[in-house]
C-alpha cells in the first residue's frame, strides 16, 4: 500500500515554475486573490488527485490479485515477490529525481508525461503473458508514478494561493482514504468477476479510463509554467543522473538478493551483493558532497542528514513501512492461498484497516497531533504494533476455522494505529530540516517509504515462503512471519524519541 500520496509532506521545490500559461487572461483565472477557488482551480486539484488514485489503486488492488496472478501466469514466490515489490523498488529509484526534472523540463510537461506512460504500461500489465513480461511493465509503472506524482504538488501549490493551499490540501486526506478503503473491495470484486474470462488482468484495466480522464484533463486545464532561462550567469539546476544510477544500484544490490536468494538456496554470491550495497550508498553520498562542493545541484541535499532528527526518522520509516509491507502482503497470501477466500472476500477482509486507518488519520492530522506531537506518533507506533500482534494470534488462535470476523479487532486497531502515526510521521520528520531543504527531505522520504516497501516483501515474502518449504502450515508460517512484522514495528519506538515533540506549523508558508 503506498501511503505516500496522501500526504503532502515536502513544500515544492519552486512553485514559481508552475505559473499559467499564456497571459494575465488565465493567470487572473487560475490564481485569483479571493479566497473562493475558482471553477478551473477545481479541476486541476481533481486531475492531480485522479493521478493520485491511479497509484493507490495500483498498489492495494495487486496483493488481492496475487494469489490470481500466480495461478494463471504460474508464476513462482519470488516472480510473484518482484511483481509487487518491483513496482515500489522501481519507483524509490525515480522519486527523488524526477521532482528536479519538473524543474528542469516544466512539472506540466512531466505531469503529462508521467500519466500517460503510466496508463501505457497499465495496458500492457493487463496484457502479459507470463511473468517477466509483468514484472518488467509492472517497474515501467512504478517509474512512470514516480515521474507523476512529485509534478502534482507543485501544480497544485502554483495554482492555489497561499489562503487557499490548506483548503485545497485538506481534501487529498479523505479522497485518498476512500480510495485505500475501496481499492482491494473492488480489485477483489474485479477478479471474482472474471469480466471476458480475464481473471486478474482486470484491476489493471481500472487505469486506463481514469488515465486517459487525467490525460485530457491534464492538457486542458493545468497551466504552462514559465520556463527558467539559464544564463551563462545563473546556470539552473542540472539533472544528477551518476547519483540516480548510484542509488539504484545500492537498491537493487539490496532488494534483489532477499528475493531471489531463495530460491537460488543462498549461494555466497547473494550476500556478497547485500555487503557491496554499503559501499555503494557511501560512494553515492560521497559523490553528492563533491557535487554540491562544486557548485552543482546534487540529488539530495546532504546537509539533511546531518540532522540527528531526519536521519532517525528515516530509520524509524524504513522499520515501520517494511512491517507494514509484510503484513498486506503475508495475510492476503493466507487466506487466499491457504484458507480459500475468494479475492472479493480477501478484499473485504481488509475494510476494518482501511476504516481505522481513516479514523486514526483523521484524528492525528486535524486533532491530536497539533495538541500532543509526539506523543501521538509513539500512541500509533504502539497500537500498530499490537494490532500486528494481534492478528498474527488470531491466525494462530483460529487456525484454518479463520473467518474474517475474527481478524475485525486486531485489524482495526491495526489501522488505527497506522492512521495515527503517519500523519504525524511525515509532517515531523520534514519539520526537523530547514526551509531550503524540505524538497530534499520530502524527496528522500517518499523514496525511503517505497524502498522500505520493497525490502518488507522481499524479507517477510522470503521468511514466508521459506518456512512453507520447510515444512511447515500456512498458519505457522503466517503468524510466525507477522510476529516477525510486529517486532520490526517495535524496534520504531524508541527511534521517536530522535524526533522533534512538535511539527513545525510554518512550513505551509515557505
Amino acid at each position: 500500500m503506498s501511503t505516500t500520496t496522501n500526504q503532502p509532506p515536502h513544500s515544492p521545490r519552486d512553485a514559481s515554475t508552475g505559473n499559467t500559461a499564456a497571459g494575465a487572461t488565465a493567470a487572473t483565472t487560475t490564481k485569483p486573490t479571493g479566497l473562493r477557488p475558482s471553477k478551473l482551480q477545481w479541476l486541476v486539484l481533481l486531475t492531480v488527485l485522479g493521478a493520485d488514485v491511479m497509484d493507490l489503486l495500483d498498489s492495494t488492488i495487486v496483493n488481492v490479485a496475487a494469489p490470481s496472478i500466480a495461478r494463471d501466469l504460474h508464476a513462482s514466490s519470488s516472480q510473484l515477490q518482484w511483481v509487487i515489490a518491483g513496482y515500489t523498488l522501481a519507483m524509490a529509484v525515480a522519486l527523488i529525481t524526477s521532482g528536479r526534472m519538473g524543474d528542469l523540463y516544466g512539472h506540466r510537461r512531466m505531469f503529462l508525461i508521467g500519466i500517460g506512460a503510466f496508463t501505457a504500461f497499465s495496458a500492457l500489465s493487463s496484457a502479459a503473458g507470463d511473468p517477466q513480461l509483468l514484472i518488467a511493465a509492472r517497474a515501467l509503472q512504478g517509474l512512470s508514478a514516480a515521474i507523476m506524482l512529485p509534478q502534482g504538488l507543485t501544480i497544485i501549490r502554483s495554482v492555489f494561493p497561499p489562503a487557499q493551499a490548506g483548503a485545497a490540501m485538506g481534501i487529498f486526506g479523505p479522497v485518498m482514504g476512500l480510495a485505500a478503503t475501496l481499492g482491494p473491495i473492488v480489485g477483489g470484486a474485479l477478479v471474482q468477476a472474471n469480466l471476458f474470462g480475464s481473471q486478474w488482468r482486470s484491476v489493471f484495466w481500472v487505469n486506463l479510463p481514469l488515465g486517459l480522464l487525467a490525460f485530457a484533463f491534464a492538457w486542458r486545464v493545468v497551466p504552462r509554467g514559465r520556463e527558467r532561462s539559464h544564463g551563462i550567469d545563473a546556470p539552473g539546476p542540472t539533472l544528477d543522473v551518476a547519483g540516480m544510477l548510484l542509488s539504484g544500484l545500492g537498491m537493487l544490490l539490496l532488494v534483489y538478493p532477499l528475493i531471489q536468494g531463495r530460491e537460488k538456496n543462498w549461494p555466497a554470491s547473494m550476500f556478497a551483493m547485500m555487503a557491496a550495497s554499503a559501499p555503494v550508498f557511501s560512494l553515492f553520498w560521497l559523490q553528492q558532497r563533491g557535487r554540491q562542493r562544486h557548485g552543482r545541484t546534487p540529488l539530495v541535499t546532504p546537509s539533511v542528514f546531518a540532522k540527528r532528527a531526519f536521519s532517525g526518522g528515516l530509520v524509524y520509516g524504513t522499520f515501520f513501512f517494511a512491517g507494514m509491507g509484510a503484513l498486506f502482503l503475508v495475510l492476503m497470501l493466507h487466506i487466499q492461498l491457504a484458507l480459500g477466500y475468494s479475492s472479493l472476500h480477501a478484499g473485504l477482509t481488509g475494510l476494518p484497516f482501511s476504516l481505522g486507518a481513516a479514523i486514526g488519520a483523521g484524528l492525528g492530522g486535524g486533532l491530536l497531533a497539533p495538541r500532543y506531537g509526539r506523543k501521538v506518533l509513539h500512541g500509533g507506533g504502539v497500537m500498530m504494533a499490537a494490532g500486528i500482534g494481534g492478528v498474527a494470534w488470531t491466525v494462530d488462535a483460529a487456525g484454518r476455522s479463520l473467518t474474517t470476523w475474527d481478524l475485525v479487532p486486531a485489524y482495526g486497531v491495526c489501522g488505527l494505529g497506522m492512521g495515527l502515526l503517519i500523519t504525524t510521521f511525515f509532517a515531523t520528520v520534514v519539520s526537523a530540516v530547514d526551509d531550503e531543504e524540505t524538497g530534499t527531505a520530502g524527496g528522500v522520504l517518499n523514496a525511503v517509504q517505497q524502498l522500505a516497501n520493497s525490502l518488507g516483501v522481499a524479507l517477510f515474502g522470503t521468511l514466508y515462503f521459506d518456512s512453507l518449504r520447510a515444512g511447515h502450515s500456512s498458519v505457522s508460517a503466517t503468524s510466525s512471519t507477522l510476529w516477525f512484522a510486529g517486532a520490526l514495528v517495535v524496534l520504531c519506538l524508541p527511534l521517536g524519541f530522535l524526533l522533534p515533540r512538535f511539527a513545525r506549523t510554518d512550513l505551509e508558508a515557505h
